[in-house]
């Protein structure tokens, strides 16, 4: 097994939340209309926000074949829940936007990949956010903190 951020994304692409599109990271918009959201995409500008590795359980010493590695990466992600000012207050907008951000978070934490483990789940505050082109939307951001198990 190697490291595969396309195989980790695209199985997250591949979760089925109602009402939700999902994109893989080859498939970030550039912009995003009104009718595309809600949405969850990686971040376009911050998508790996780093990680670390090391050497686990088996000794360093000898071939490099018999060495398992862990790896911890961050993979951050953007969801738009909704045009800014497509309704009168910010109550409805919060309503449904938790209700969405607490099913992508279910759904990730059952996030089923070969030797990957979802370590942890990160969501910034709720607030006015803009895509590529500049439009504004309710969004936030989340982080997904993934450890891999690899052999070499």
């Amino acid at each position: 097994m190697s490291l595969s951020t396309s195989t980790i994304t695209a199985a997250i692409a591949a979760l089925s939340i109602t009402g939700v599109t999902i994109r893989d990271i080859d498939e970030i918009p550039d912009q995003v209309q009104p009718r595309d959201v809600p949405m969850l995409y990686p971040h376009p500008d911050q998508f790996m926000q780093g990680g670390s590795g090391g050497g686990e359980g088996l000794s360093t010493f000898g071939t490099p074949m018999a060495r398992m590695w862990l790896f911890n990466r961050t993979f951050r992600y953007v969801y738009l829940h909704a045009s800014a000012g497509s309704e009168r207050g910010i109550a409805p907008q919060y309503t449904g936007m938790s209700a969405k951000v607490d099913a992508i978070l279910e759904a990730l934490i059952t996030l089923d990949v070969a030797q990957v483990d979802v370590r942890s789940l990160s969501v910034t505050g709720f607030g006015i956010m803009q895509d590529s082109a500049g439009a504004s939307f309710f969004g936030c951001l989340i982080d997904i903190t993934l450890r891999e198990k690899v052999y070499p």
